[in-house]
């Protein structure tokens, strides 16, 4: 299977846009004049990939004005300034698309992935790009247990054929592999000709250069460099040659601003030929209070922005205050499913509390007894319908039934059908008791620094779970304990947002059966046995029917052809019905984002996943400023 042709990789050469000089920023000819920077020809890949601009070719200059919620918010530096894989998505989101990769080609048993990389491809500090970074970054990062000491799902091997060709060799067949961007994030950022130096398996003095510089060791100092286990770092060390439209020159940090300048080997161009991106800088303030940032971008401070403040609660105020801000907002085709999904934890070391929650009838019970109207109308202005994790209409895996199954309130019913799985009989403080006495009880774990919807949601839960004498106690929990009791397997019941709506149920299908090893909140502890073969010392194996699921997902990623892939995925989703693992409120609605009024080619619609990295498959190195 080769990966379809997108771009136009031969542009003519036409008259510069507005703004351009030579073909490239102005600043930039000014040093190709001053002999500080090769002429342009020279920085260029011999096929560069070409990007046809929303809506016009863009003028040079200007920085786009951003912000980040601290440190952990980097995930939408790599949205916005670093989205540079071997493939991609397109803007459409309908296809894996080449990128760095000028093509690509799957073997026939879906194991191997050779890559034909573009010649001249260079690094931000003017280094070539090639098949030595690729194969240093697989083979001496990815798969260095001492750099990466969790055991890695079908590892991959990095095979070089010549300087730009090399070959991806998995353990395990899986089509999907080319499309996934936290995979091949790993290995294009790796320089070797920069990384090498504090590599002990490339410099035996590596360790003496880590003790010089301050490291206990050279993995901790290859760590700071490079960020292999904390993707924070790879945007903390401006020194880190990158791929990217704008290279670090400012880091990324607790408090101030992060600020990014144009990569002048940046290798794209735009339809007649221009050398991207069009601005000059990309600025991020790094602030700690989403109110703050609400009240920044109501000043009209953001030149585009999709994340954190963007929420229903929000929108009235944004809307009212576009004139005066200078903004106008986008459509945003939200992937996620469910505006909170609820997880039993079925791995649970309380034997009691795990044959409970493992209990098929008792989960239908409590999603029985949870009135859904009430909350999408009184938290959700009545905007969304009762739905359980499943994907969104609007994509081919679409299950009528696993999205509306056991949605209906009726108290009547669930109390049913938890004397029905032996809860009939009450305690004298009138909960429900096991015919062994043991009471009912559990406690739901809410991330309260997250979003207030799910806090106000979870209380109106609680009401009518404990009209079924059901003892039940909300403990709203800071975000870092929250999330080290679902990494630890402490939680009883916990509840988060649900992803994968849209097309990243297929690669993303966390919540569909226990695959995600650290957010498939009812199983975790089967999920990391399904990850690691069983190998970490956390894994629970999971029942047989469990395991068997599980196989259904590996022959979908093993079979090489689209149609068939998707047919399996249908069959896997019913699979996920019968299984019923965790409960949904209700379906999350239409997004939207903000975007300056100057501020040009950005599509007026897009999809928004983090699969997806909502906005990069829009090339926000063609963004231009309006003059």
């Amino acid at each position: 299977m080769s990966g379809c042709n997108f771009f136009d990789l031969n542009p003519e050469e036409e008259e510069g846009a507005q703004g351009k000089a030579d073909g490239q920023a102005p600043a930039l000819a000014k040093q190709v004049e001053a002999g500080d920077l090769p002429p342009l020809e020279e920085r260029l890949p011999e096929n560069p990939v070409t990007v046809e601009p929303v809506e016009e070719v863009g003028s040079y200059g200007g920085t786009w004005n951003s912000a980040v919620l601290g440190i952990g918010d980097w995930p939408w530096l790599g949205r916005t300034v670093g989205y540079e894989n071997l493939t991609r998505w397109n803007t459409e989101w309908t296809e894996t698309i080449p990128n760095i990769a000028e093509d690509y080609e799957y073997s026939d048993d879906a194991k191997t992935i050779t890559y034909d990389l573009r010649e001249g491809m260079k690094w931000s500090d003017g280094d070539d790009f090639n098949a030595d970074d690729i194969v240093f970054a697989v083979n001496d990062v990815f798969n260095n247990t001492d750099l990466t000491p969790m055991a890695n799902q079908n590892p991959p091997s990095a095979e070089k054929i010549d300087d730009y060709t090399v070959e991806i060799t998995l353990h395990d067949p899986d089509s999907l592999w080319a499309a996934h961007d936290l995979l091949q994030y790993q290995i294009v950022n790796k320089p070797v000709h920069y990384l090498s130096e504090f590599h002990i398996d490339h410099n035996e003095d590596a360790d003496q250069l880590a003790e010089e510089e301050g490291f206990d060791s050279w993995t901790e100092m290859f760590e700071r460099k490079a960020g292999v286990m904390d993707s924070a770092l790879t945007w903390q060390n401006p020194d880190l040659p990158t791929l990217y439209p704008w290279k670090v020159v400012k880091p990324l940090a607790d408090s101030g601003r992060m600020v990014l300048e144009r990569n002048p080997y940046y290798w794209k161009v735009d339809s007649e030929g221009n050398q991207l991106p069009y601005l000059d800088s990309v600025e991020f303030e790094i602030m700690q209070d989403e109110e703050v940032m609400l009240t920044r971008a109501l000043n009209g401070d953001f030149d585009f922005h999709t994340r954190h403040f963007n929420t229903a609660e929000n929108r009235p105020v944004l809307a009212e205050n576009r004139e005066s801000g200078g903004y106008e907002f986008i459509d945003l085709q939200v992937s996620e499913m469910n505006t909170n999904m609820i997880s039993f934890n079925q791995t649970i070391e309380d034997e009691g509390l795990r044959e409970v929650f493992r209990d098929k009838r008792f989960r239908i019970a409590m999603s029985h007894g949870i009135n859904r109207k009430d909350i999408i109308d009184v938290v959700y202005q009545g905007q969304g319908e009762p739905w359980q994790g499943a994907p969104r209409r609007d994509t081919p895996f679409f299950n009528e039934k696993l999205a509306k199954q056991y949605t209906q309130f009726d108290l009547d019913k669930a109390g049913n059908l938890l004397d029905d799985a032996g809860y009939d009989e009450r305690n004298g403080d009138g909960v429900r008791v096991s015919e062994d006495g043991t009471p009912l009880s559990f406690t739901l774990s809410v991330p309260g620094d997250f979003r207030p919807d799910i806090i106000d949601s979870m209380e109106m839960v609680v009401d009518t779970w404990k009209q079924l004498d059901v003892d039940v106690e909300m403990n709203v929990e800071e975000r870092s304990s929250w999330q080290d009791s679902r990494e630890n397997n402490e939680h009883e019941v916990n509840v988060w947002s649900g992803d994968a709506g849209l097309l990243d149920a297929m690669y993303d299908p966390r919540w569909y059966a226990p695959l995600h090893a650290g957010e498939s909140n009812y199983g975790i502890p089967w999920a990391q046995w399904y990850v690691s073969d069983g190998n970490d010392p956390r894994a629970q194996e999971p029942p047989q029917d469990i395991k068997d699921h599980l196989k259904m997902y590996d022959e979908l990623q093993a079979e090489p052809d689209p149609k068939k892939r998707e047919e399996l995925m249908v069959d896997f989703l019913a699979e996920s019905q019968e299984q019923f693992y965790a409960m949904g409120i209700g379906l999350t609605q239409p997004g939207y984002g903000i975007v300056s009024s100057d501020f040009r080619n950005v599509p007026e619609q897009l999809p928004e996943a983090s699969v997806y990295n909502t906005p990069a498959p829009a090339n926000p190195e063609q963004f231009f400023i309006e003059q």
